[in-house]
């Protein structure tokens, strides 16, 4: 399993050191401009309920966002509302995720970002905990309306991520459909210290190792996983997924609206499940074809 593990990463490093990430290109990461934004809320309806762990939102962070909608609506039926300049991601019907713009800097160096929200009981308390274990708050904690409190921040490795506890609860565990987001994993540097902090964080109480792959638990549910990157030259980072059906076809329509494909099936990374793109906008994320029945956070 570890020469499997190793053989992920490699094809990831030589996929994409020239492109995506930060640490080996160095470049700088998009930045929030507008910090008091309004954001939608992550459920339609409020729903009265806290998953700490979990992760409940995904926000794409680019200087491009009509090119965003139409490579999204076009690779997996994504539908968009503006609102006010925060433009919220629907997939058949339920709010998934957000868009927004954020500019180039002045060197125009940097790059679009999945940036993911992971579920806390109390984002002062959390915070504390960051900067216990060497983490940076980047910003905030802010107060918003409609969503909660929430604040970004960055792990000791350089991984960014907000915490979030959000006004009227989480969006419920449901099984992930195809379009969906179906996983998020931390490539880190250095997994023990990693799985230290998150573990206080999501308040996981079970971690499962998969040689060296950290699958992290909460009341039985599997959140999140953490992958090993210190043997190789790749910045540190949360992933995120999202599952599909057809692997080939999937690959086929993102670089025809305009997207790469970065790593394609290979029957040794995750039996040949698994493929990394970048959209057309530059942004990274896995696909993966995934057969599972459990509730969400399952893999």
């Amino acid at each position: 399993m570890n020469r499997i593990v190793h053989r992920w990463i490699a094809v990831i490093s030589i996929a994409i050191s020239s492109l995506l990430f930060l640490g080996c290109t160095g470049k700088n990461p998009l930045t929030l401009q507008q910090e008091t934004q309004s954001l939608s809320s992550i459920t339609e309806t409020p729903t009265g309920k806290h998953y700490t762990g979990k992760f409940v939102w995904h926000d794409l962070l680019t200087d491009d966002v009509s090119k965003a909608k139409q490579f999204y609506a076009g690779l997996f039926d994504w539908t968009f509302e503006d609102k006010g300049g925060y433009v919220t991601i629907y997939h058949q019907g339920k709010a998934i995720g957000g868009i927004m713009h954020v500019a180039h800097t002045s060197d125009k160096s940097t790059e679009a970002v999945w940036l993911s929200s992971l579920s806390v009981e109390n984002v002062d308390s959390a915070i504390a905990e960051v900067k216990s274990k060497k983490g940076t708050v980047l910003k905030g904690p802010i107060d918003m309306p409609q969503r909660g409190r929430g604040v970004l921040v960055s792990d000791a490795q350089g991984a960014q991520i907000v915490l979030l506890r959000a006004k009227g609860g989480d969006p419920l565990d449901t099984t992930p459909q195809m379009g969906d987001w179906l996983w998020n994993e931390l490539w880190t540097s250095n997994p023990n210290e990693s799985e230290l902090l998150y573990r206080a964080l999501g308040k996981y109480d079970a971690v499962s190792k998969i040689g060296e792959y950290h699958i992290l638990k909460h009341k039985g549910k599997l959140r999140a996983g953490i992958r090993d990157v210190s043997k190789e030259d790749v910045k540190s980072r949360w992933v995120s997924v999202v599952r599909v059906a057809d692997l080939q076809k999937s690959m086929v329509k993102a670089e025809s609206l305009g997207g790469q494909v970065l790593m394609k099936p290979h029957k040794e990374i995750a039996n040949g499940n698994v493929v990394m793109i970048a959209d057309n906008t530059g942004a990274l994320l896995l696909l993966q074809r995934w057969s599972g029945s459990v509730k969400e956070g399952g893999k």
